[in-house]
This record gives structure tokens, C-alpha cells and sequence, in this order.
């Protein structure tokens, strides 16, 4: 982590015959168009169950016409290129009970359709410093930049940005100058322990330069509509001018859990990386975000809720920030997502997000904060 992620008959034949050959073959043709532009978005990965993009699919139950010129009729439910800012309804609680929830800002949406219904919030359109939670934009850019192939390819560990990001203090994977790392292995040392080498190695890889690749972050931000977001680095790194807010990131997060490659980067425990004659065994990758939780305590609400997956972040300025999505068993998703959750201790902002994940069940007055005990997390390493 860093310190301090859109017609009549002819020759015979009816003018069924001739309309609806034409027609058949033309689906067919967009149907292998379509299946081939998305092959990428896969990436040969298992997709994450919580995806919540819908397919085009036709409406085979629709009754056909009677008249001269049949047509064939299909439904479109697919969700907008980019997702909607959460709605704030009559119900939307504030949350300002720091016996309670603990971070300066605080957000919890149910996602619906192309956006999310604002269950709980304090001060989530503020603008905040994201810190690590930027690696989520970052890995959303990088999608959106390379073709599949791309992760299997492998590039040599830049010495000097090794060095850039020791010399800042920067959380870094493990990787070694002029190690041949492949491309897949940077994306999981940036998402799970949250590398900054490896960040700024895949931005570098897909524009260039990190300078590059920041533009195209803020140029997808334009796109999506954000309307605090502005980025300076990939990484989080503290800039005054490198801002972001809730709102903006729990969008950033509903578009990446739609993308199976980038859902499965971020709900990953645990990842090793392919063997280099630096480490033979490869790199063994924790996420910092699942190894601070349990798993089982969400559990015991009316509808239990798991945590899928998510981005921790913390620098000075931040203090502790963690941005998750979770699934109930009756299939609903929801995204929280806090900033400020004190300073020193990463629990504290586990600790707020499960304890706003239980409004999806339970009256606010009847909350109980709930901060796992770092005794039972066997993986978690306080950095």
C-alpha cells in the first residue's frame, strides 16, 4: 500500500424467406463480432460471480407479427457504458456516531440497474485524498489500454523505479531490479499488497510513461462523469492536487467488478507469482484488504452479507481508507466505501466498513461496531 481503480414474393419464394435469411445471417455475423470484442474482457479468468453487467439476449417469448413485413423483435438490458451516481433517497441515513463509524467519510450504496441507491453517507461527495484506493482507477485504465495477450508478455523490473518508490516511502512487492516480471504477476502486486512499483511499471508498460497513463486516467474520469476526481500519479502517493471522493469511487468500483479480470484481481487472498531466477518460487501476494477480515462477520444478519473483495489505501493526509463491495445470500450487491478512519490502525477502517455493512439488515440504533481482532487473522501484516 502506499504510505502517508462502458416486400412481396419473387422467383418463388415468400418475403418471409428473403427478409429473414438476410437477417438470420446478419445476427449471426454481430453475434461473432460482439463475442470476439469482448474475448478480452475475460481474459482465459474464471468471471466473478458478482459481475453485474446484463447480455443483450433476445425476447424469445414476444409473439411474432401478422403482417406482411415480419420483424424480429429483441430487448436490450445492458447497462450503460459507464455507471450512474448514486441516488440519495428519503431513507438515506447520515452516519456522524463516531462510537459507531470512526472515518471522516463514509458511503454505503445497495447497486441497482446502471447505479445504486444511497443506503448510508457522511460528507461522500467531499473531496478526499484516495491514496491507494487510486489503484483502482489505475487498474480500470490499464483494462481499458491493453489487449488480452499483453498479460502474459514480460518486461524487466526498472531499477530506477524501484528506487523512486523506496525513495517515497511507497509500499513495493518484492521485486528485484531487472527481474523479468510478467504483466499478469504486476497486476496482482499492485491490487493485493498494493505495489507501487508495480503500478507504475504497468502504467509505463500501457502509455509510456506514468505521466501518459495519468492522463488517460483523467481522461477516463472526464468520461465517466466524475465530478471530483483528479489524478496526479498511479499510485495514491500524497499530492494536494490528487483528489477524489466517495461518490466517485464507489462508480470506479461498480465499473471494475463489472470486468471478470479486474473483479478477480481484486478478490484474490492470496496469489503467487510465476517463478524468475530472482525467486524461484515466485512472490507470494496477500490482499491487504481481505486478510483484515475474518469472512464470518456478516453472517448473523436477516440476509448475510460476504465481502468480496476490494482496495485499502493510507498516507498521513488520507488516514486509513478501505473500499469493498460484498454480496448477500439473497444475491443483492452493495458497495461501502470509507476515507479517515484514523491514522495507525488499518482495523479501524475494516472495522467502520463492517459496521456499515450491517445497515443492509438492521436498524442503525441497533448497530454494534464490529472491528475484527488481529489475533484471528493469520495473513494480516500491519503495514
Amino acid at each position: 500500500m502506499a504510505q502517508q481503480s462502458k416486400k412481396k414474393k419473387n422467383g418463388g419464394k415468400t418475403a418471409a424467406g428473403i427478409v429473414l435469411v438476410p437477417l438470420i445471417a446478419a445476427a449471426l455475423g454481430g453475434g461473432l463480432y460482439f463475442a470476439g470484442r469482448d474475448i478480452w474482457k475475460n481474459r482465459g479468468e474464471k468471471p466473478e460471480s458478482g459481475n453485474t453487467a446484463e447480455q443483450e439476449t433476445p425476447d424469445v417469448t414476444a409473439p411474432l407479427q401478422t403482417t406482411e413485413e415480419p420483424v424480429v423483435t429483441t430487448t436490450t438490458e445492458a447497462l450503460a457504458a459507464y455507471p450512474d451516481k448514486p441516488e440519495r433517497t428519503p431513507d438515506t441515513l447520515t452516519v456522524n456516531d463516531t462510537t459507531k463509524v470512526l472515518a471522516r467519510n463514509a458511503l454505503l450504496i445497495e447497486v441497482t440497474g446502471n447505479g445504486g441507491t444511497v443506503l448510508a453517507e457522511h460528507d461522500a461527495d467531499a473531496e478526499i485524498y484516495p491514496a491507494s484506493m487510486t489503484k483502482m482507477m489505475t487498474l480500470l485504465t490499464f483494462s481499458k489500454l491493453i489487449d488480452p495477450e499483453a498479460l502474459d508478455a514480460t518486461i524487466l523490473m526498472d531499477a530506477d523505479v524501484l528506487r523512486e518508490q523506496e525513495e517515497q516511502m511507497a509500499y513495493v512487492a518484492g521485486f528485484q531490479a531487472e527481474e523479468a516480471c510478467r504483466v499478469r504477476d504486476l497486476v496482482y502486486a499492485m491490487m493485493l499488497p498494493s505495489g507501487a512499483d508495480a503500478a507504475v511499471m504497468l502504467a509505463t508498460y500501457a502509455a509510456g510513461s506514468e505521466e501518459a497513463f495519468v492522463a488517460e486516467m483523467n481522461k477516463l474520469a472526464a468520461e465517466m462523469g466524475l465530478e471530483h476526481s483528479h489524478f496526479e500519479n498511479v499510485t495514491g502517493l500524497h499530492e494536494d492536487s490528487h483528489v477524489s471522493s466517495l461518490y466517485d469511487l464507489s462508480r470506479i468500483l461498480m465499473l471494475a467488478i463489472r470486468d471478470p479480470f479486474c473483479a478477480e484481481a481484486m478478490s484474490t487472498l492470496q496469489y503467487t507469482t510465476a517463478a524468475t531466477a530472482e525467486h524461484p518460487t515466485g512472490i507470494d501476494l496477500v490482499s491487504t484488504t481481505l486478510s483484515r477480515m475474518v469472512g464470518n462477520e456478516l453472517e448473523n444478519l436477516p440476509d448475510p452479507l460476504h465481502v468480496i473483495g476490494g482496495k485499502t489505501g493510507f498516507t498521513n493526509p488520507a488516514g486509513q481508507c478501505l473500499a469493498t463491495w460484498a454480496r448477500s445470500d439473497s444475491g443483492r450487491t452493495y458497495i461501502s466505501v470509507v476515507a479517515g478512519s484514523t491514522t495507525f490502525q488499518p482495523l479501524d477502517a475494516v472495522g467502520d466498513t463492517l459496521t456499515l455493512y450491517q445497515l443492509t439488515g438492521i436498524p442503525y440504533g441497533d448497530v454494534q461496531r464490529i472491528v475484527p481482532d488481529e489475533a484471528d487473522l493469520p495473513l494480516y501484516e500491519h503495514y
